[in-house]
């Protein structure tokens, strides 16, 4: 199992375990995620959840080698993942309750849209965030609305048309986190604690009106289309041989 859940009196905690990628989101962990968000949602004495990663990486983002792959795929092949791929990011509003990041190491690509999409979230002072799908010839085309929900529209597109990289105390100053500690689990689960003793009907009440603002992105399937047809560009395929072979990329711009 790429994640797996532990559940205590009123929260869980869903562990990221994809060690040997750093917890790369490849299709199987995503799919595994998405799977216990559906879970989570019915299982009525889980009243907050909080999100982490196993062996101190929250999440290195996709799976590199899994992207080469995909470039081979049919575009009908991509649109059958295409569910799960976008499904990934919405997890938080999947489960319908309190969502706390617990963010160590590494939130890059995925793992920042991971972050995003939480309700709070928790990193420790070293902890290394940034989008750099750009580095590689595609855009953060599924997680890029939670991110402009996150921090604003101008620093989304900043942070996506550079692949900048930036530690916790920059991430506190953009909002994207909300608390910086040296064990941001232990954090993050006192939170969770805290806001389990609220009343159960005024925290569904809640989410359903977080869930309502939320929901005002609508774009999500524009942008997954969007996806497949840059896997299909010959730029995504040299920025990932390049990347691999830690040189330079020559784009094409085909």
């Amino acid at each position: 199992m790429n994640v797996f859940l532990e559940k205590t009196d009123n929260f869980a905690i869903i562990f990221l375990n994809n060690k040997k990628k750093r917890n790369a989101l490849d299709f199987d962990t995503s799919r595994e995620l998405v799977d216990i968000s559906v879970n989570l949602s019915q299982d009525e004495d889980v009243k907050v959840v909080v999100i982490t990663g196993s062996e101190g990486i929250f999440c290195a983002g996709g799976d590199i080698k899994e992207f080469a792959a995909g470039v081979e795929k049919s575009p009908v092949d991509h649109f059958k993942d295409m569910d799960v791929n976008v499904k990934v990011f919405k997890y938080a509003e999947i489960i319908k309750k309190p969502v706390i990041a617990a963010v160590e190491g590494y939130a890059f690509g995925g793992g920042f849209g991971l972050v995003a999409a939480s309700h709070i979230a928790v990193a420790s002072p070293s902890t290394k965030f940034g989008m750099p799908e750009i580095n590689l010839g595609i855009f953060p085309y599924c997680i890029f609305p939670y991110v402009k929900r996150a921090i604003g529209e101008r620093l989304a597109v900043k942070l996506a048309l550079t692949g900048e990289i930036f530690h916790a105390d920059f991430a506190k100053e953009l909002g994207l986190i909300h608390y910086i500690e040296k064990d941001p689990l232990k954090k993050a689960i006192e939170i969770a604690e805290n806001i389990a003793k609220k009343s159960p009907v005024v925290l569904k009440m809640a989410m359903d009106v977080i869930g309502m603002e939320r929901g005002k992105t609508s774009s999500d399937d524009y942008l997954a289309i969007l996806r497949i047809i840059n896997f299909k560009t010959n730029d995504l395929k040299e920025g990932i041989e390049a990347f691999l072979q830690k040189r330079k990329p020559k784009w094409e711009g085909k």
